[in-house]
């Protein structure tokens, strides 16, 4: 529906006519000042409501939180606790140590790769010792042959 095209009583005065026009289209779906009035004032009711009962679950969530944490007989870990406290805490639960071990075997298992050895190093071969002097000079002979 145009806003343009309500119903506006007429004024006898120009000016006033042309006022009650201007109030209605800023009025945006609401058409007169007492309608906007009435749906401010049962949303504003609404949103105490709803305000009320968060407050509510907000109070019954803080109470019962304390009680599910005295119930549990394992302590839980809390930001404040240090390494070794968290530690023994895990050592004491049987539960927590297979999820932690299980956990770290999977990315073992991940991160399996086998080393290889890059960057120019050259891997040595046995040393031969020559017996003579003539063995000496063959392999001398040899080693210069491969240099050319």
């Amino acid at each position: 529906m145009d806003n343009t095209t309500t119903n506006i009583p007429a004024a006898a005065d120009p000016a006033q006519a042309e006022e009650n026009r201007t109030a209605a289209t800023g009025l945006g779906k609401f058409r007169d000042v007492d309608a906007l009035l009435e749906a401010y004032t049962s949303l504003e009711a609404e949103f105490t409501r709803r305000s009320q009962r968060l407050k509510e679950l907000e109070r019954a969530v803080k109470e019962v939180a304390p009680a599910q944490a005295a119930a549990s007989d394992t302590p839980s870990p809390q930001a404040g606790q240090s390494g070794a406290q968290l530690s023994d805490a895990a050592k004491n639960d049987e539960e927590v140590k297979a999820q932690i071990i299980a956990e770290y075997l999977e990315n073992a298992a991940k991160n399996r790769s086998v080393p290889l050895i890059s960057g120019g190093v050259k891997i040595s071969a046995q040393r031969r010792v020559p017996a003579s002097v003539r063995e000496a000079g063959a392999l001398a002979q040899q080693f210069l042959n491969k240099r050319r």
